[in-house]
């Protein structure tokens, strides 16, 4: 169970990354349908109820939502550009903590490069 768990909980975090990238690129109704799903933990009956649409529509926009920002991903690349910048950010702080100027200097070549 617990790898389950710990699965469930990347997919959130990969949801959440994403939304916050393009959830902004959504329609209004599919934003509010993603937002009441992912964040408020809403099951697909009571979106549906609370918007007045069916169970299998809350679905389908919710599919619908999740590929648009998927393929805004596979365009764009913000997000894999954001996990990359701040690994290089993390191992920076690394190099400078160990004061390895030779090191650090690479990392913000390389940080220069991606941004």
């Amino acid at each position: 169970m617990e790898v389950a768990q710990e699965a469930a909980m990347e997919k959130l975090l990969e949801n959440t990354l994403l939304y916050d990238f393009y959830g902004d690129l959504l329609t209004c109704r599919r934003k509010d349908i993603y937002h009441m799903y992912f964040f408020e933990d809403m099951s697909l009956a009571e979106i549906g109820e609370r918007l007045g649409i069916t169970r299998q529509a809350v679905n389908f926009s919710l599919k619908q939502s999740q590929q648009s920002i998927e393929g805004f991903e596979a365009i764009l690349g913000l997000v894999a550009l954001h996990r990359t910048a701040k690994a290089h950010l993390v191992a920076l702080n690394r190099a400078l903590a160990a004061q390895d100027l030779d090191e650090s200097n690479r990392i913000l070549l390389e940080l220069e490069k991606i941004l």
